[in-house]
């Protein structure tokens, strides 16, 4: 009982004092019930939808995703650093008119150009062109979602947040289960995400209604271009960083699906979202939170300290689920998602160590903004782009996805670590400390997983037999990672504030 009453007394302590820690709980909470329900669904989707339809659609997020970026000019991301409640409305403003005109450029583009456009993306997959209407669509949804997130964000509205990602998974549930059981296909996957996104968008721009009010009769065109004028760097540097990234991110489903087809792009899609999700379980539910406080702990001088609190809290977390699905995959992916998903097992094997390094990446990518150093960061992310697309072209020139697979996994991994000292050294963090930490973590993990590895193939696949061992390493290993991020706080708490030096 005194055990017990020791760790209840330590999650207690996560909500005393910190107002970082009760958001981060907050939005984990949501993001954690949110992902419960598509990990819940998964495996009936998968058996509802093939992998053509998984492919085609996630064919049109890439592109929304990709071309949604340059949408807004990335004026949004300015949101959490102005004080000036005025000028931020006239720079809501801007992004929403921005918004507009870029939409409707694509509409006439895919008015236009939508044949040839859809046969040089997917030539093997009718579908895309079918449903290209949904094009516009997407990216007038993308924008209008990153556009009033980052708001909701500027007033720490995370109850808000947390709550329409619920519900937003929820809606898409619902609607790709209840219209895939009418062997709808593609159609059901796309009214859900339309339905989603309506409803997220819808319930996100409730929170810019007061300052409309409050602010609309002061608004005028010269405050607009004065505000335009002032965050200049943002359309300049970090649309173009953000550009790249998202294409580093979203390269591999265009070049899978120009090379191997929507089938493989599927595949592709699937083994990327679950190896991913602990890291987006995890990263969205810090991010946004320590996006929001970055910069007032930069003034304050605590930006270090924050920053340790959480890599102390997040770091060696991400071990043993890459490591297990690495070993494990081809099998999860079988008994949970159907045989049809065997290749998406095998992917996972190829991209674990890249889920391993951008785990401590994605919280961190918030710096550069915060510290003005969006050119090194524009640098790295023509890196990324050039690296991943690079190692994917070889594969298709091959005519080997595995191979494709592997070579994108590795390059991915190399660049994440690579990118990760440096944005952790400009907060002077100790990085030595923390890769040893992720060392030790990894080896701790392989040694478990992989002693139940050689048993299971030691056994000639004797399911049963595995499972005796492998399923108390598989609550050893959580236990592990809840007990790490509780006990995170205290330790960066007790870690002495180092004195930054100046950056140039």
């Amino acid at each position: 009982m005194a055990v017990v009453q020791g760790w209840m007394d330590r999650f207690k302590q996560l909500f005393v004092g910190s107002s970082f820690a009760k958001h981060v709980m907050v939005v984990s909470g949501s993001v954690f019930i949110g992902q419960a329900i598509s990990v819940l669904v998964g495996p009936i989707n998968s058996r509802l939808y093939n992998p053509g339809d998984y492919g085609t659609l996630s064919v049109f997020g890439a592109l929304f995703s990709v071309v949604g970026v340059v949408g807004t000019l990335q004026y949004e991301m300015a949101f959490a650093t102005i004080e000036d409640d005025s000028e931020a409305f006239h720079l809501l403003v801007l992004c929403l008119i921005l918004t507009g005109i870029w939409t409707a450029l694509f509409a006439i583009i895919t008015v236009t150009a939508g044949v040839p456009f859809a046969h040089w993306i997917s030539k093997d997959d009718p579908q895309f062109l079918r449903f290209l209407w949904y094009l516009p669509f997407g990216i007038l949804f993308y924008c209008l979602f990153c556009v009033f997130s980052r708001w909701a964000m500027r007033k720490r509205a995370f109850p808000q947040l947390s709550l329409a990602q619920v519900l937003t998974n929820v809606i898409a549930s619902t609607c790709t289960v209840g219209l895939g059981l009418f062997h709808a296909g593609l159609p059901g996957l796309i009214v859900g995400s339309v339905a989603a996104n309506l409803y997220q968008i819808g319930t996100l721009s409730t929170l810019a209604i007061p300052e409309y009010q409050e602010q609309r009769h002061g608004f005028t065109f010269t405050k607009l271009k004065a505000a335009a004028k002032r965050y200049y760097r943002y359309p300049l540097y970090t649309t173009w960083s953000v550009l790249l990234n998202s294409l580093s991110v979203y390269i591999p489903i265009l070049l899978l699906a120009k090379g191997f087809g929507n089938v493989c792009t599927g595949q592709f899609s699937l083994s990327q979202r679950i190896l991913f999700l602990p890291t987006m379980l995890i990263s969205a539910a810090i991010t946004p939170v320590f996006y929001s406080r970055a910069k007032q702990a930069q003034k304050e001088g605590k930006l270090t300290s924050l920053t340790l609190r959480l890599i102390n809290s997040i770091s060696g977390v991400n071990a043993f689920f890459p490591v297990f699905l690495g070993l494990f995959g081809e099998l999860l992916f079988v008994i949970v998602f159907g045989n049809q998903w065997r290749r998406a097992g095998q992917y996972s094997a190829a991209l674990a160590p890249w889920v391993f390094f951008s785990f401590l990446v994605y919280p961190l990518e918030a710096l550069p903004l915060v510290l003005e150093r969006q050119r090194t960061s524009f640098l790295f992310q023509i890196a990324q782009f050039v690296l991943r697309a690079g190692s994917l072209l070889v594969g298709i020139a091959f005519r080997n996805d595995l191979l494709a697979m592997w070579l994108f996994g590795s390059t991915s991994a190399l660049y994440m670590l690579v990118y990760f000292v440096w944005l952790f050294k400009l907060v002077d963090g100790p990085v030595s400390m923390v890769l040893t930490k992720l060392g030790k973590d990894l080896a701790l993990a392989l040694g478990g997983f992989g002693g139940c590895r050689l048993l299971l193939w030691w056994s000639h696949n004797n399911l049963i037999l595995t499972a005796i061992f492998l399923i108390p390493v598989l609550i050893f290993f959580s236990i592990r990672g809840i007990r790490q991020i509780l006990l995170g706080r205290e330790q960066s708490v007790r870690t002495p504030e180092p004195q930054p030096e100046p950056l140039v």
